[in-house]
């Protein structure tokens, strides 16, 4: 009996020895750890421990532009492939990494703008609102963005005798400002300083699963997705509850939009109406989530960072505010400011893993290299804005003035290089919609912080903290002191 049991282990040993060099060897030509091209363990695991991030960046300065990191998985860092992959034309779509973001209503899964895999759906979704989010819309939302800032600014004007967690509260900022430009109230996480009905919460647990069943599609959809688990009710959480509320109460006309303003609930409505075979009630709701969502972390971290980097380069904090002190906030050109975020975009990017896109039939050649159909290949914006050849020797270093420099065409050719190895907010079809509203909000929360208030780091050495674990970083707490800026 005993050698039965031996002669079992063996064979079970054989079998999976024989799987994970039968994994290894389809991308064999793709350097990288034996065991990330043997299993897709080894991804999850540093995943979940919130490192894949920093281990793909060191693994490109170990093998350069192409590092293989899955069983089928690819991390590009070459910015000349940047339209290869995410180009309008290419036939790239989605990964399976995608497919764990798809929501569950009444036991059906229900593909989002960013989850769908379908392009024609997404496309026609994404057509169908495209007008709420253009520059000149999304000066319709100003006034919203205004208010809360207002808000913002009292509640930071009081903040004056104890350190405070700066990442926290602009957190509750654009929620607030999210749920007011969204569907016209806030949430109210920002006066009562927490996450009320645990909206932010709900948008972190989506951003986790994400970040922790990426890599593992097959699985997620094997506990998570299974018939039993389909059926199961799902309470609806305080925002979504928030949303439908104002979803039918302005569809009853019980609750008209005043006529000066307009906010998004109101387009996508209108949006509803032209296109209802693509944009149904349920659509309008699930936009509505995802604006509020993107308008979360992502926006938030941004500005923090921006502050942050600030805060540790005195120089750029000063030419800032020398910008700003000769021009008003408002003002359409503002340079260096735009250099200022542009710049905390490209050093402390938002994604935690490439953003995945499967080869299409019968395979590419990207950066040299031959990949077979159904490969994910990606690029990781925080190994692809580290590229010295495109931003220079000092590519780690937070310097807005990068943006600004050179004249004639040899600047230009430079600054259009750097702006076509940017990821910010995505790129090619599945760029980030609400790019100009993000933007906005960021613009006049930065000049107002800067102009009205002396922030100072506890902790001026420490660098940025965030947990990466998630689909996108989530920072933690960011201490700081304040005291109103005597000019």
């Amino acid at each position: 009996m005993t050698s039965l049991y031996v002669s079992l282990l063996a064979v079970l040993a054989v079998l999976i020895g024989s799987r994970l060099l039968i994994n290894w060897l389809k991308l064999r030509k793709a350097p990288g750890p034996i065991l990330a091209g043997a299993t897709d363990l080894w991804r999850a695991y540093q995943q979940y421990r919130g490192r894949l991030r920093e281990k793909l960046v060191e693994l490109h300065s170990q093998y350069g532009p192409i590092v293989r990191y899955g069983v089928r998985s690819v991390s590009i860092s070459d910015p000349e492939v940047i339209n290869v992959v995410y180009g309008s034309r290419a036939g790239f779509i989605t990964a399976d990494s995608y497919k764990v973001l798809i929501g569950i209503q009444n036991g059906k899964e229900v593909p989002s703008l960013v989850s769908t895999a379908d392009e024609a759906r997404h496309g026609a979704l994404r057509r169908s609102v495209a007008n709420a989010f253009t520059p000149t819309a999304s000066l319709d939302y100003e006034s919203y963005i205004d208010e809360t800032l207002t808000e913002f600014l009292d509640i930071l004007s009081k903040k004056t005798q104890e350190p405070f967690d700066l990442a926290a509260l602009i957190l509750y900022y654009t929620i607030d400002s999210a749920g007011r430009f969204s569907f016209g109230e806030p949430l109210g996480c920002l006066a009562a300083e927490s996450d009320v009905g645990g909206s932010i919460q709900l948008i972190r647990d989506r951003f986790n699963h994400w970040g922790h069943w990426s890599s593992l599609p097959q699985l997620e959809r094997l506990v998570y997705r299974n018939p039993v688990a389909m059926r199961a009710k799902r309470a609806p959480s305080s925002m979504a509850a928030a949303a439908v509320t104002k979803l039918r109460s302005r569809t009853e006309k019980h609750d008209a939009i005043n006529d000066n303003k307009t906010d998004l609930l109101q387009r996508f409505l209108e949006a509803s109406k032209a296109h209802p075979q693509t944009l149904d009630t349920a659509g309008v709701v699930g936009m509505l989530m995802s604006t509020i969502s993107g308008a979360g972390d992502t926006t938030a971290t941004t500005i923090a960072a921006t502050l942050y980097y600030l805060l540790r380069n005195a120089p750029a904090l000063r030419a800032l505010r020398a910008e700003l002190e000769a021009h008003p906030p408002d003002t359409a050109r503002l340079p260096y400011l735009d250099a200022v975020l542009k710049e905390s975009m490209r050093v402390f990017p938002t994604p935690t893993w490439p953003m995945e896109r499967r080869v299409p039939a019968p395979g590419a050649t990207i950066a040299g290299v031959r990949f077979p159909e159904g490969t994910s290949v990606g690029c990781l914006p925080s190994a692809v804005h580290k590229n010295e050849a495109v931003f220079g020797d000092d590519a780690g270093r937070f310097r807005p003035e990068r943006w600004l420099e050179g004249t004639g065409e040899e600047g230009g050719e430079r600054r259009r290089r750097m702006e076509a190895a940017m990821m910010g907010f995505s790129r090619g079809r599945r760029s980030c919609l609400g790019q100009n509203i993000a933007l906005l909000q960021m613009r006049k929360v930065v000049a107002a912080v800067v102009m009205r208030f002396d922030l100072s780091l506890v902790r001026p050495e420490a660098p940025l903290e965030a947990d990466f674990s998630p689909a996108v970083a989530c920072l933690k707490p960011l201490y700081v002191r304040c005291r109103p800026r005597q000019r």
